[in-house]
C-alpha cells in the first residue's frame, strides 16, 4: 500500500484552512476513540501516516483486537499542522476498515453457531485498488481469502468450460490440469447436483456451489461420504443474516464478498491544545 498516495489525495500542497488561521505550529494532542464496539483495523497504516509526519503516538490496541465502546486506541502529539494533515485519512481508513473486520467477525460468530469448524472466505471482488486493505480488515476479523487473483488458485467456471463443449476434451483437459498443477486443489463452480457429481467423479477436490437452495446444497455434501476428500464451499448471496443456515447445510466454507460493502463505524477523533511544557 503507497501510503504517500493516500495521504496525497487528501493533503497535496498544504492545508489552507490551517496555514490561514496560523494555528499551524500550535502543539496539540489527537486521540482516536472507538464509539461502537468492533474489530479494529487500519491502525498499521495509521502508524505509517503518522510516522510519515514524525508524529509522536502511543498505541493501545492492534489490528484484529476487539474494543469496546468509548475505548481509547490511539493518542498522539504533534503540531496542529501535522495533526490535521493526518486527521481524516486515518479516521476514514479506521473506520471502513473496522467495519469491515467487525462485518467478518459477526458473520464468522453466526456461521460458527452451526458449524465450529467452517470458514468465512472473501472473494475478489473488492473495489479496484483496495485489495490489500480489505483483505488485511478479513483477516483481522478472522475470515480467510478465497482467491487472491487468477494466479493463485485453480477455479473452473463455466466460462472455462464454454470452449471445451466436447465432453471427452473436457476430461482429458481436467486430468492435464490434475497432472501440471498436481500441488494445487482444483476447484469448480457447479449449480446443480449433476453437475457436482461429475466433476467429483472426475476428480476436483473442491465443489463451489453457486446460489443453490439449501436441499441441493445438502444433496451435494452428501457426496462426501463416496469422496471423502472433497470440500464444497456455499457462494452467491451469503450475507451476516443468512451466514448460520448455509452453515447448517453442512459445508465447509462460505464464499462471500459482503464484508467489502459493510458500514463503515465511528471512530471519534478528538483534539486538544496543549501547553508547550507538556
Amino acid at each position: 500500500m503507497n501510503i504517500e498516495n493516500l495521504m496525497n489525495e487528501d493533503i497535496q500542497i498544504f492545508d489552507v484552512t490551517t496555514y490561514g488561521l496560523g494555528i499551524g505550529e500550535h502543539k496539540g494532542k489527537m486521540e482516536y476513540i472507538a464509539r461502537d464496539d468492533m474489530v479494529i483495523c487500519g491502525l498499521d497504516y495509521v502508524i505509517q501516516i503518522l510516522n510519515k509526519l514524525s508524529i509522536e503516538c502511543v498505541l493501545y490496541a492492534k489490528d484484529g483486537d476487539f474494543v469496546t465502546k468509548n475505548t481509547l486506541v490511539l493518542e498522539c502529539v504533534s503540531n496542529a499542522q501535522n495533526l490535521h494533515y493526518a486527521w481524516k485519512i486515518s479516521q476514514n481508513l479506521l473506520e471502513y476498515l473496522s467495519g469491515i473486520a467487525t462485518y467478518t467477525h459477526h458473520m464468522l460468530l453466526h456461521a460458527r453457531k452451526a458449524n465450529p469448524n467452517i470458514t468465512i472466505a472473501t472473494t475478489r471482488k473488492n473495489f479496484p485498488n483496495t485489495k490489500e486493505m480489505m483483505i488485511k480488515a478479513v483477516l483481522a476479523g478472522g475470515g480467510s481469502v478465497h482467491r487472491l487473483g487468477v494466479y493463485d488458485s485453480i477455479l473452473i467456471f463455466k466460462q472455462h468450460l464454454i470452449f471445451l463443449d466436447d465432453k471427452l476434451k473436457l476430461e482429458e483437459h481436467f486430468k492435464q490440469l490434475k497432472t501440471k498443477f498436481i500441488e494445487k486443489k482444483v476447484a469448480v463452480e457447479v449449480d446443480t447436483y449433476e453437475e457436482a457429481l461429475y466433476f467429483a467423479s472426475l476428480g476436483a477436490d473442491i465443489l463451489q456451489c453457486e446460489k443453490m437452495d439449501f436441499d441441493t446444497l445438502k444433496k451435494c455434501v452428501s457426496l462426501k461420504s463416496q469422496f471423502p476428500h472433497l470440500l464444497l464451499s456455499a457462494t452467491g448471496g451469503i450475507t451476516v443474516q443468512n451466514a448460520y443456515a448455509y452453515a447448517q447445510c453442512g459445508v465447509d466454507l462460505l464464499v462471500t464478498s459482503s464484508p467489502y460493502h459493510a458500514k463503515p463505524l465511528d471512530i471519534q477523533i478528538k483534539i486538544s491544545k496543549q501547553e508547550d511544557n507538556q
